[in-house]
């Protein structure tokens, strides 16, 4: 079947379902936006910046499974590339297509535009090797298998990966296989499998305090309904680290709240540190994740899950995939009855009745815990909106997006413009500082061009009150300039209506959240709260991230 190499890199997205690819034009990159244009099939969502581009295609990948962006070769790559890496950290499975200079001017090392002028072209491609799990630079000769192995790559490991196409072979025809299939994920050794789970069978039975930790791999792979049906058989109770933040929901019988070293409940903390068996879902136990490393998990307990693998003790079981594992493990034990898991009990809490009272944290989040409905997705800017949606119970079905691991502030908003675009029937609602704002505010301008409609609560604490909890809290260099946020929107879309309004009191959030809901339009809730006003866990991590980072020089001490 002859196709072109545009058209078939094209049908190689849509067996993943991607319908939208963000991104912004370059002179290299024209005949692919072009095509897509043609065809009508694939829509380009134009941004503002190449970051911005990636966090979008981030933030759409965790909805939809996949995402992509296109890129112009040097300046748009190297850009988009922290948007990249974070994708890499926190295991979004996103597409990178570069537009790159012709063919024939990149094999005769000609000086171009958007390079150094020194006729190397590896030099990109090695910046992305860094940060990807596949790459190649598309020819006539290898597009055929180059194209459909990248993209599977990106799908088998949940990693972003990277492809090069140069301006002139868009519209080259090659030959390839009748139909494209989506791909699929690498198949187990049944007879490592069975292995698998009767080793892991005999281990729970064993356990007299056992407990299942999960991360983002079991939200990736899409194994939560296996995860909990595994739990509830055997009765072990479930916990989750931040990363994982509703990944179980937060309703089910034996979750036990969130994991985070020392900073966790304490009964939790004690059940881990306790424990004699741990089935971990793909854990990565990092300084922000733990409580700077306050977690006590004894180490002879662990049970290594990997999407397709297992450790248990000191013996290894490769090509065990962990869908395949956990069904293994639930058939071979069909008679067995374990005592029902208790739900944890709902958090009491009485919050005060709105006045002419200023507003702070305390009132606000307590105020958004009745505000946030099952279904919703949250997307959360790291600081006092991740400690503090990461310190709430959610509802059923509540989706939160976050970046705890990488943690590149501004990230949340152009993500948010995926999301939206993933999940076009949720209500979406983005929580950001004014410091994360500033970075990527110019975002806003494209979500009223595609009359996107999110709730979006800019928290104005007047600079970077975390940094100034760890270091500088009178330090200039913790300021930033004040910005008339409430304005912003209609300013950066001129022909748009979004509602949009500034608060300073808990009657003025009561009236703006009132108004938000009954919106068709973007809304926009600017909340003033004071400058050193934070969640009192917010508060332990910095001092903890104080202590880590700065040791005997640290300036507090003097």
């Amino acid at each position: 079947m002859k196709i072109t190499i545009g058209a078939f890199i094209l049908q190689q997205l849509s067996t993943l379902s991607i319908d939208r690819i963000y991104g912004v034009p370059g002179d290299y990159n024209l005949a692919l936006l072009e095509l897509i244009e043609q065809q009508g099939e694939l829509e380009f969502i134009g941004n503002c910046n190449e970051l911005n581009a990636s966090y979008a295609a981030d933030g759409y990948a965790r909805l939809k499974g996949a995402g992509a962006l296109i890129t112009t070769y040097g300046v748009g790559d190297l850009a988009a590339l922290s948007g990249i890496a974070g994708a890499y950290a926190e295991s979004a499975p996103v597409i990178c297509l570069s537009g790159t200079p012709p063919l024939h001017a990149m094999k005769n090392h000609e000086l171009l535009h958007h390079t150094l002028a020194d006729g190397n072209f590896d030099n990109v491609m090695n910046c992305f090797k860094q940060f990807t799990v596949a790459q190649a630079l598309i020819t006539p000769e290898n597009a055929a298998v180059e194209i459909p192995r990248v993209i599977s790559r990106a799908w088998t490991e949940k990693k972003p990966v990277y492809l090069q196409l140069p301006s002139d072979i868009c519209d080259v025809e090659i030959e390839i296989a009748q139909t494209s299939t989506p791909p699929q994920l690498p198949q187990s050794d049944q007879y490592n499998v069975q292995l698998a789970a009767m080793a892991l069978l005999a281990r729970i039975k064993q356990a007299k305090k056992p407990i299942i930790l999960v991360d983002q791999m079991v939200d990736r792979f899409q194994l939560q309904q296996l995860v909990i049906e595994v739990a509830h058989k055997f009765a072990i109770p479930l916990t989750n680290m931040p990363t994982a933040k509703c990944i179980i929901p937060e309703t089910t019988a034996g979750w036990m709240g969130g994991y985070s070293g020392d900073l966790s409940r304490p009964e939790l903390y004690e059940h881990m540190a306790n424990t004699d068996c741990v089935l971990t879902f793909g854990v990565r136990l990092v300084d922000s994740t733990t409580g700077y490393f306050s977690h006590q998990i004894p180490a002879g307990a662990q049970i290594d899950i990997q999407p397709f693998s297992l450790k248990l003790g000191n013996t290894s079981y490769p090509a065990v995939a962990a869908a395949d594992l956990l069904q293994a493990l639930l058939a071979l034990d069909k008679g067995m009855a374990a005592p029902p898991l208790a739900p944890l009990p709902e958090q009491k809490y009485r919050l005060a009745t709105p006045g002419e009272a200023a507003l702070d944290q305390a009132y606000f989040w307590q105020r958004m815990q009745r505000f946030i409905q099952a279904d919703d997705v949250l997307v959360v800017e790291n600081g006092t909106s991740g400690a503090a949606i990461g310190g709430m119970r959610m509802p059923d079905r509540v989706k939160v997006v976050n970046q705890p691991i990488w943690g590149s502030i501004g990230y949340t908003l152009p993500a948010l413009l995926g999301t939206l675009m993933a999940a076009p029937h949720r209500r979406h609602l983005l929580f950001i500082g004014d410091g994360s704002f500033q970075l990527t505010a110019q975002e806003v301008s494209t979500l009223l061009r595609y009359e996107q409609k999110p709730i979006i609560f800019l928290i104005n604490n007047d600079g970077y009150t975390i940094e100034r909890y760890i270091l500088g809290e009178n330090s200039s260099y913790n300021d930033i300039g004040p910005w008339d946020y409430a304005k912003l929107p209609a300013v950066l879309n001129t022909q748009a209506t979004p509602f949009s309004v500034a608060v300073e009191t808990t009657q003025q959030l009561e009236l703006a959240l009132e108004q938000a809901s009954r919106q068709d339009r973007l809304a926009f809730i600017e909340v003033k709260v004071p400058m050193m006003d934070t969640p009192p866990v917010m508060k332990e991590f910095c001092n903890r991230c104080n202590n880590f980072n700065f040791g005997l020089t640290n300036p507090r001490r003097a």
